[in-house]
């Protein structure tokens, strides 16, 4: 709240780490956890009556686990269901000692067409609410390769923006990416072409994982939302688009922020 933020989204990761180092998802640990989370999120309500606190969960594709978090997502009430993909043909491509291994023997079109390739498959599955980082394969992808350039690859980008534009997928903003290639997820020319493409919703997340840093890069995914023509931001409520917020409200925020940090 002193951020000056008066809504929120709690978006837990739905898997977990297990004792042998893999990442597993199962229904009924992930049930316990996650009503563990909506007694909090109830809690929290209470306790800062001013903040809006929605409960959320961010899902990440694989194949093998989609029917389990369609039962998961029917169960539980959630506000708000991110997915995204962080692994692919076996490899993490998003962190962990192993996340070069992706990348090695490939070149970059071999490892991009791969990765947005499963972000096509991702949503065509579906079973959540918003593309989150959308092009995270940049995050160790800019080590390899040096920066990319959206437009190499935008065939394939488009074809997922419009499916997920059929199907009533919004994107994220995922301001993450400040702190790894230098700039949020998406790059700017995909949320043109998704705003283009007729992707209904944006949000934004900052994929903090402490409370200390929940709203860094925040300032820098509106700008970037405001760069990109967008007008609004949407909050969601029970899976649906529940109010639009102004890009003129928000961006008057970010401005705020940055004045402020300037007179400390």
């Amino acid at each position: 709240m002193t951020a000056g933020v008066s809504a929120i989204c709690v978006t837990n990761h739905a898997e977990t780490l297990a004792p042998d180092g893999s990442w597993v998802a199962g229904l009924d640990e992930m049930r316990r956890r996650f009503l563990e989370v909506r007694e909090s999120v109830l809690e929290a309500r209470e306790r800062f009556p001013d903040l809006l606190i929605r409960l959320g969960i961010a899902l990440e594709y694989r194949p093998e686990w989609t029917g389990t978090f369609d039962r998961l997502t029917d169960e539980i009430a959630f506000d708000f269901v991110l997915g995204s993909v962080h692994v692919v043909d076996g490899f993490n491509i998003s962190g962990g000692s192993h996340r070069d291994v992706f990348f090695n023997n490939r070149t970059q079109d071999e490892a991009y067409d791969r990765y947005f390739r499963e972000l096509d498959a991702m949503v065509e599955w579906g079973g959540f609410d918003v593309v989150s980082h959308f092009d995270l394969i940049t995050r160790y992808g800019h080590l390899h390769y040096g920066a990319y350039q959206p437009a190499r690859y935008r065939d394939m980008i488009q074809v997922v923006l419009e499916k997920m534009a059929s199907r009533g997928l919004g994107i994220e903003i995922n301001t993450s990416g400040v702190f790894g290639p230098g700039a949020p997820y998406p790059e700017r020319d995909i949320l043109v072409w998704a705003r283009e493409a007729g992707v209904p919703a944006l949000t934004i997340g900052t994929d903090s994982h402490r409370p200390e840093t929940f709203a860094d890069g925040l300032v820098e995914g509106v700008m970037l939302a405001r760069s990109a023509g967008w007008d609004e931001l949407t909050l969601y409520e029970g899976r649906s688009p529940a109010e639009a917020v102004s890009m003129d409200r928000v961006a008057m925020w970010a401005e705020n922020q940055l004045n402020s940090e300037e007179r400390a």
